[in-house]
């Protein structure tokens, strides 16, 4: 009465390992743009980074450098008398020089590059890591959760690796603009 019989049942490995009920029609199968896009990938990524290490030992990152040893002149100010005028225009927009912003940008992406090489020189080990612990996830039986870590640490690890390329890209525009 207190005993139930447990019932075996064998399911076949298809079932299990498959996958094929997530997907309908030609979307269980690779296609020749899947397999052109994915190869592209690191093809771009390494073209990219070559392009970035090719520009880097050239003096487009450096910056303004002043000679301790000289002083720094002052431009003489003298004081300017101006009239004031009766009414002020309403759509009178200031005219930027640019002088501060530029000035203020290099001085900010200066301070920022080295926490910048810190977060790249440490992507590698901390990706490894994750990569590690996604395997664990295959030992466990989840192989889903296993492919989502170990694609996630990838692709952040390349996103981190080209994120001195991409700021550059950012920094150029900006100029430009």
């Amino acid at each position: 009465m207190f005993k139930k019989r447990i019932k075996i049942e064998v399911v076949p490995a298809s079932e299990y390992t498959d996958y094929s009920d997530r997907f309908k029609g030609d979307e269980k199968y690779a296609t020749l743009r899947h397999v052109a896009l994915a190869a592209s990938v690191p093809t771009l990524t390494a073209v990219g980074t070559g392009l970035f290490l090719f520009n880097k030992f050239n003096d487009t990152y450096s910056s303004t450098v002043i000679p301790v040893s000289e002083p720094i002149q002052q431009p003489i100010l003298e004081p300017v008398m101006a009239q004031i005028p009766s009414t002020i225009p309403v759509n009178a927009i200031a005219q930027p020089t640019g002088i501060i912003a530029d000035k203020s940008l290099e001085i900010l992406a200066t301070a920022l590059d080295p926490v910048v090489q810190i977060l790249v020189s440490i992507s590698f080990p901390i990706a490894s890591v994750i990569m590690v612990g996604g395997c664990f996830f295959f030992m466990l039986g989840n192989s889903e959760k296993a492919w989502s870590t170990i694609m996630n640490a990838g692709l952040g690890y390349v996103l981190i690796q080209m994120s001195p390329l991409f700021l550059e890209i950012l920094r150029t525009i900006g100029k430009a603009v």
